[in-house]
């Protein structure tokens, strides 16, 4: 069960950890005894490098054995990039799926600063050397670095999307931009392959490793 924030590390009752659910997948990959895989995603995202650490193992996984997403409230980008390797992705009726996009936050504290009476004095060795400094504007030349970062990491996660969906590009696009789809309205586009609860991903995990009629979780 994958639920919360998306971080890095070991995560808690409430945060998905990429390392800690990267080790968790790879675990199950790896033992033999486990014939499918069910990954329950209740999350609506967060770090795209943890995205991409979890990703990875579920790739890697998808391709040993059959791996079934089961989505919940919701599956919303991390939380969707973690699940496109899936062979079949389950959702329910209402699941807020996709908002398949990126952004990123700067927060600057400069003014707040100089209210409460603090002076922000900076020696650097070079122009970049205080890069993403709260304490002072970006300059153009950094944000374009951070758009470009952005931009960067938003067509990778389409190029997952379309991959793992088998949906050109472009289509995947029309569905991207930070949109959110109901579980109904994902399935026509084909960012999930059917309706269901949790109970539904387990039967078909249990109909594609061949072992519908006699298995445990």
């Amino acid at each position: 069960i994958a639920e919360g924030t998306i971080d890095m590390g070991e995560g808690d009752e409430t945060n998905i950890g990429g390392a800690a659910y990267a080790r968790t997948i790879r675990n199950a990959r790896q033992d033999t005894t486990v014939k499918a895989i069910v990954l329950r995603i209740n999350s609506g995202g967060g770090s795209a490098l943890a995205s991409e650490i979890i990703w990875r193992e579920v790739s890697l996984a998808a391709q040993e054995k059959p791996l079934i997403v089961s989505m919940g409230d919701y599956a919303a980008s991390g939380g969707y990039y973690i699940a496109t390797p899936a062979h079949t992705i389950v959702a329910e009726p209402s699941t807020l799926t996709g908002s398949i996009g990126v952004f990123g936050m700067y927060v600057k504290t400069n003014d707040l600063m100089q209210k409460i009476g603090i002076q922000i004095d900076t020696v650097k060795t070079n122009t970049f050397s205080d890069f993403g400094s709260t304490t002072r504007d970006m300059n153009p030349r950094e944000i374009a670095v951070i758009t470009t970062s952005i931009d960067s990491i938003y067509a990778t996660f389409k190029l997952r999307v379309s991959e793992g969906r088998n949906i050109p590009i472009d289509d995947v696009e029309q569905s991207a931009q930070g949109r959110i789809w109901s579980g109904t309205q994902a399935l026509k586009l084909g960012l999930v392959d059917t309706l269901g609860s949790v109970l539904t991903a387990t039967q078909i995990a249990a109909e594609q490793a061949g072992i519908s009629d006699n298995y445990t979780i």
